[in-house]
């Protein structure tokens, strides 16, 4: 047994050296990142390293193949380690090319940061494009980035000093145009004042049917309404029909580009911007303020509680079947919507009574009596004035009058059709004073329904296809 384990432990288990592992080529980190690896560590700050490295790697790509994931929160380049580094600048060299791929998100808010901080952008406007275009871009294949970019870009115009219209479509910028339209409601037009209450985060009005089948009537109360509402509130409270209703005015410190790594390039100490009529910004020895309206989102309740009880109301006019609860026990306000509510439905009642209206089944017989009226007056132009010759007054003939049972036509439409079904003598029309054409005109007008085209020809021949239909209908 001992021979046996001393060849084992001298053949089988022997001493060998160990090789060290040679680096793999492809991986190994290229001299621009070893540089701006060696910035880290030093005394200075973490975004002042961000800020350098960025600088130095403004302009530098890589094709590194990387499939894996990471999280970072507040990431920069010092927080990677290097493959996921080199997997960064590929991500970003393909995107600079017009290649948007998704990527952890860790990615896109590194992307961001350089170009809040200038890196990778040839000037402030030509910075916001590109965050512009990157939000719309990549936004579609991964939205975490939208609520903190939008406010960004709100930050990165005031910063940089950029034209404030660059945000008029934001939804900051939408709501307080909203406001200030509501703040001076007395003097903006009733159209303003609706498109200002649908661009504010509202419910009732959005959801209720009833609105959207009485568009018209609801936005004619609701305007003087409001109106009256805040009249009230401005010369008698003492919170303004803004304040109570959606916010106010206030001034307050706040912090750009929160949540975000941002180093301040261009050292800001006194500056101020003003963002619209109501909104501006100052910048004192670093410390940032802003004055403007600060809306309340939880204050909207009060607006969307006013809109349903003038809903209530004139629900319980126009359509009394579909009531609903009214929100207000707010005597005054209650008052007033019930005054608007009654003048609109007497302006609307007036103006029914005023409205003209035609009965147009009587317009065939005044084209029938207007016909005959011309024709007369052509008749004693032409005659040439003769002198009267007496004579002894024939007796009336009574011309027998047909009925015309189960036919819209009259007797004397059925007489004619009669006559022109069966051959009889038509000559009776022109002595009775009647026109031919009006008659024909009449007979096809009233037998349309029935046919559905024209049963006489504008000379008085009947229609082939139809003369055995009409003999049924007109007995000889």
């Amino acid at each position: 047994m001992k021979n046996a384990a001393e060849w084992f432990f001298s053949q089988v288990f022997t001493d060998e050296a160990i090789k060290p592992k040679q680096p793999d080529p492809s991986r190994k980190l290229p001299s621009l990142l070893r540089t701006a690896r060696s910035l880290e560590g030093s005394w200075q700050s973490r975004d002042a390293i961000f800020l350098k490295q960025a600088r130095l790697l403004s302009d530098f790509e890589d094709d590194f193949p990387y499939a894996g994931t990471l999280t970072r929160y507040y990431p920069t380049y010092q927080s990677l380690t290097d493959e996921e580094l080199r997997g960064y600048f590929t991500w970003r060299t393909r995107l600079r090319r017009g290649e948007v791929e998704k990527a952890p998100l860790t990615f896109a808010f590194l992307y961001i940061y350089e170009l809040l901080n200038q890196v990778g952008a040839l000037s402030a406007q030509d910075g916001y494009e590109k965050l512009l275009c990157f939000r719309d871009a990549y936004g579609v294949l991964d939205d975490g980035i939208l609520p903190y970019l939008n406010r960004w870009l709100r930050d990165y115009v005031v910063y940089y000093g950029l034209d404030a219209a660059l945000l008029a479509d934001t939804p900051q910028a939408v709501k307080d145009r909203s406001i200030a339209v509501l703040d001076n409601i007395q003097r903006e037009s009733p159209a303003a004042i609706m498109a200002a209450l649908d661009q504010l985060p509202l419910r009732w009005l959005k959801r209720s049917k009833f609105y959207q089948q009485h568009t018209r009537e609801m936005d004619a109360v609701i305007v003087p309404v409001l109106r009256r509402v805040a009249e009230h509130c401005d010369t008698r409270c003492k919170r303004g029909f803004t304040a109570q209703y959606f916010g106010g005015l206030k001034k307050d410190f706040t912090w750009l580009f929160d949540a975000a790594v941002f180093c301040d390039p261009l050292r800001r100490t006194d500056y101020q911007y003003a963002l619209d009529s109501y909104t501006t910004y100052r910048c004192q020895n670093g410390r940032w303020m802003v004055e403007g309206f600060v809306f309340e989102p939880c204050m909207c309740n009060k607006m969307d509680d006013l809109l349903k009880a003038i809903d209530c109301a004139l629900r319980m006019r126009l359509d009394p079947k579909h009531p609903i609860k009214n929100p207000l026990d707010t005597k005054w306000i209650l008052k007033i919507i019930q005054e608007e509510t009654d003048s609109f439905l007497a302006a609307q009642k007036a103006a029914e009574e005023k409205k003209i209206r035609l009965d147009s089944s009587q317009l065939a017989k005044i084209r029938y009596d207007a016909a005959i009226t011309q024709e007369k007056l052509a008749i004693e132009d032409e005659l040439e004035p003769e002198e009267p010759v007496l004579k002894e007054p024939e007796p009336p003939v009574e011309v027998p009058q047909p009925s015309a049972p189960d036919t819209p036509l009259s007797p004397t439409e059925y007489r004619l059709l009669q006559c022109l079904l069966y051959g009889a003598s038509t000559g009776w029309v022109r002595s009775q004073g009647l026109l031919m054409s009006v008659l024909l005109d009449a007979i096809n007008e009233k037998l349309y329904e029935q046919f559905q085209d024209t049963v006489l020809d504008d000379d008085g021949q009947l229609i082939p296809d139809y003369i055995d239909d009409l003999k049924e209908m007109v007995q000889p």
